[in-house]
């Protein structure tokens, strides 16, 4: 990998750890805006227009809102979609899916349960 791309990509990767890092230091947030703008500039000088589009972008988007909303963890919405994909999988009868994940998740947690209990017999 060319070393220009190489270092533009642990830009990157340093502005989302940066990102996503729960506790955040307020003042670091103008040093971070400008990180942003000069790790995408150093994108669009390697890949020329065709690595562009407006999702590029969003990531300045997100460091504006940082300033705005606070923390970004707090409003992603990953963890909801997950669990609901874990409901999802539950399904199998298509005629009644919402009973369907409630059953499996019943089971699941039962099955928790019933886990953690026969644990204490073994450790005693």
């Amino acid at each position: 990998m060319d070393t220009n791309v190489h270092l533009s990509v642990l830009r990157l990767n340093h502005i989302f750890r940066k990102i996503c890092a729960k506790v955040r230091d307020p003042t670091d947030l103008p040093s971070l805006k400008e990180d942003v703008v000069v790790t995408l500039n150093m994108f669009e000088w390697e890949f020329m227009g065709v690595f562009f589009n407006v999702m590029t972008h969003l990531v300045l988007d997100v460091v504006e809102k940082m300033v705005i909303c606070g923390p970004v963890h707090s409003r992603w919405m990953y963890l909801i979609e997950q669990t609901m994909g874990t409901f999802k999988k539950y399904v199998c009868n298509c005629a009644r899916p919402k009973a369907s994940m409630a059953l499996g998740y019943m089971l699941d947690e039962t099955l928790g349960f019933i886990t953690k209990y026969m644990q204490t017999f073994t450790h005693v």
